[in-house]
């Protein structure tokens, strides 16, 4: 029977490791935001990968800056033409150094973004974190590591909430409140958090919000 789940529960590279120690005979397949991608183990090494146009090593390294989505291991014998001859160990270590420079560069942009709102009308204060809490980029004067954890908290539920109704994908949340409103928007695999004045129309939300994206 197939393995399932999300590389929020099981990584990517913990799946390697796992399949690779295990010496395994697998194809594992990866899906996120409707792209598709494929890993092949024999004997306990990662023998092949694809995604979009890319093979071997670099769709490895591709795959491995992927920190959301769904996966599936079928235990079989899969009869591929090999296009990875790199140790996966070492290969471990190059797709996570590749990819932690590209998040540190995405966080960056963020943060510039956010700080560019800065003064906005209606605008008091927002942050990016991920899924566990961790601040991405921030634009607010106080409170920001806290806050973060709190929007975090708040999205994972909404998300495991609409899952279990079957209400399809996070998008958006808000919470008024007498003194502020406060919106939370998904951005790829982090959360979007923004604090405005109450009495901000949802034109003006709605604008700064696409600034932001």
């Amino acid at each position: 029977m197939p393995l399932t789940g999300t590389l929020r529960d099981l990584s990517l590279p913990t799946l390697v490791q796992v399949q690779c120690s295990e010496q395994a005979h697998a194809q594992v397949t990866l899906t996120h935001n409707g792209r598709k991608g494929t890993l092949v183990f024999a004997d306990g090494e990662l023998i092949a990968a694809t995604v979009d146009n890319k093979t071997g090593e670099e769709a490895v390294y591709e795959l491995l800056t992927w920190e959301e989505g769904a996966f599936r291991v079928d235990n079989e014998n899969v009869n591929v033409t090999r296009n990875v001859n790199t140790p996966w160990s070492a290969l471990l270590l190059e797709g996570l150094r590749l990819a932690d420079e590209a998040r540190a560069e995405r966080d960056q942009v963020l943060e510039q973004k956010l700080r560019t709102l800065r003064g906005k009308p209606g605008l008091r204060g927002a942050l990016v974190t991920n899924g566990s809490g961790l601040l991405r980029a921030d634009a607010k004067d106080q409170n920001s590591t806290q806050d973060a954890a709190l929007i975090a908290f708040v999205a994972e539920h909404a998300e495991t909430i609409g899952a279990t109704l079957g209400l399809g994908a996070f998008i958006q949340a808000s919470a008024l409140h007498p003194n502020e409103k406060i919106v939370i928007e998904k951005i790829e695999s982090n959360y979007l958090g923004c604090w405005f004045e109450p009495r901000t129309s949802p034109e003006q939300i709605k604008t700064i919000l696409a600034a932001i994206k």
